[in-house]
């Protein structure tokens, strides 16, 4: 048993030591951010007169709600992440979660929303959430992309990216980290929903940082 012990102790050490992490920058024309806001349309008490238009976001030349996508690295665990909506908008805009992950739905407004949830032409999930505090569980049991509306709300939108690698969104600052990543060379994307999709290279070291700069 002790032998057992010790060489699961000397494997899963010389993994960890075998993991790097990809840290990069996304960056894009300041041009591309001049975006009016939204126009709220109904329920103005709750949801105030106008949304930022989260479909570009630039600041300083970085860019946000980018989706990196490390392809072929192995998959993560599945996790509990959450689609909220506040002030009639969804939080986050753009996420991604692992394959077979639990969406929770939670309703911060006293309003009703209609969170519908599509892949291409078809239907992940459609469910209502009538009034503030309600919270639906959804399993999110296929990779691939998810494009989130309200029914009830027009202006509202957002994207989860299920995914069966390593993946990270940029913030406003336009940076993400990939952590404890397996040494190797792989093959990224970085998706972005107005911008398009970019192809790169990474190989990541056995220990240390792998930096990356995208361009839009």
């Amino acid at each position: 048993m002790r032998f057992v012990v010790a060489l699961f102790a000397l494997l899963a050490g010389a993994q960890a030591a075998s993991a790097g992490t990809v840290k990069g920058k996304v960056s894009a024309s300041e041009q591309s951010a001049r975006l009016p806001p939204l126009p709220v349309t109904k329920d103005g008490d709750s949801c105030g007169r106008e949304v930022e238009d989260e479909s570009v976001v630039v600041s300083d030349g970085r860019l946000a709600n980018v989706v990196v996508i490390l392809r072929g690295a192995p998959a993560p665990q599945p996790a509990r992440v959450t689609l909220g909506q506040e002030r009639c908008r969804f939080v986050p805009h753009v996420q991604a979660a692992p394959v077979g992950s639990t969406l929770e739905i939670v309703n911060g407004d006293p309003v009703l929303h209609t969170i519908h949830g599509w892949a291409g032409h078809a239907t992940r999930f459609n469910v209502a959430t009538p009034v503030r505090g309600v919270r639906i569980p959804t399993r999110l049991d296929r990779a691939g992309l998810i494009k989130v509306r309200c029914d009830v709300h027009g202006w509202m939108s957002a994207y989860v990216w299920v995914v069966d690698a390593p993946a990270a969104v940029t913030g406003r600052d336009g940076t993400f980290t990939l952590s404890d990543v397996a040494a190797g060379t792989y093959t990224a994307t970085a998706w972005h929903e107005r911008l398009g999709e970019r192809t790169f290279q990474v190989t990541v070291p056995a220990k240390g940082d792998a930096a990356v700069e995208v361009a839009f």
